[in-house]
């Protein structure tokens, strides 16, 4: 996907989810639950082109006045925080809109989080992604973090070894060598960064709803399960919605 469409999906999600919650203070507006999906990988199997695929595939599919989709990947994110210059908007809104905006984009997206606060604060954002929903969350233990919301769709993504390696030559251009280096260091890194934060086992099946064996399925045969787990998902959480609507009246 090119920056500026991501840049503009992240401006018009944060505009929609504002609007979402001005109505709810507002006029008593009882919002739908929105699902989002968690994606946890291996390294290698191409997750970025099936994330950025996926995003259009949903994208189709809405009706229109919802939410847009968009992601939250950290080196994306970061693009975002560091060039997308909010004062921008500031002239185009008046001051109490604005401050809004900015409020939750720090909040979500941790403008200056010390060392000591980022683990915690990516948690918050988490979460608060994932109420909001309509998002896709890669890595960063999102998986579990989320793990008792009802609106989520847990992938994880696996590949055998030398296809990993393969891909990583093919894409990027790496040597067989710096390509299983690679590999072996970010699997232990995100190993260890959700063991060490949530005492638990990253390469557990159990913690998801599907894991997928990119070996075996093609990237776009990858998007098209999703995509039909996401409108089995929603069609699940507007039956809960309006049974719960039926009970109040």
């Amino acid at each position: 996907m090119e920056y500026n469409k991501f840049v503009d999906l992240s401006k018009s999600y944060l505009f929609c989810q504002l609007k979402r919650n001005e109505l709810t203070r507002s006029e008593g507006f009882h919002p739908r639950l929105l699902p989002f999906i968690t994606i946890s990988r291996e390294a290698g199997t191409g997750e970025s082109a099936i994330t950025h695929s996926l995003l259009d595939e949903l994208g189709s599919k809405q009706l229109p006045g919802e939410c847009p989709w968009t992601l939250y990947d950290k080196d994306l994110v970061k693009r975002v925080v560091e060039d997308y210059n909010l004062s921008r908007m500031q002239g185009l809104l008046p001051e109490r809109k604005f401050s809004d905006i900015q409020t939750m984009f720090e909040e979500l997206f941790g403008m200056h989080p010390t060392k000591r606060e980022m683990a915690h604060n990516i948690s918050k954002s988490i979460i608060k992604l994932a109420d909001m929903g309509n998002v896709i969350i890669v890595g960063r233990g999102s998986f579990y973090i989320t793990r008792h919301h009802p609106n989520g769709l847990h992938i994880r993504l696996i590949g055998s070894l030398p296809k990993r390696i393969k891909h990583l030559v093919d894409e990027y251009s790496m040597s067989l060598k710096q390509a299983e280096e690679y590999i072996k260091k970010e699997d232990q890194e995100r190993y260890d960064y959700v063991k060490k934060l949530f005492g638990v086992d990253l390469n557990d099946p159990h913690h998801y709803d599907m894991v997928i064996n990119t070996d075996k399925l093609s990237p776009q045969e990858i998007i098209a399960l999703i995509a039909d787990n996401i409108e089995l998902l929603k069609e699940k959480l507007a039956l809960d919605y309006y049974s719960e609507e039926l009970t109040v009246v």
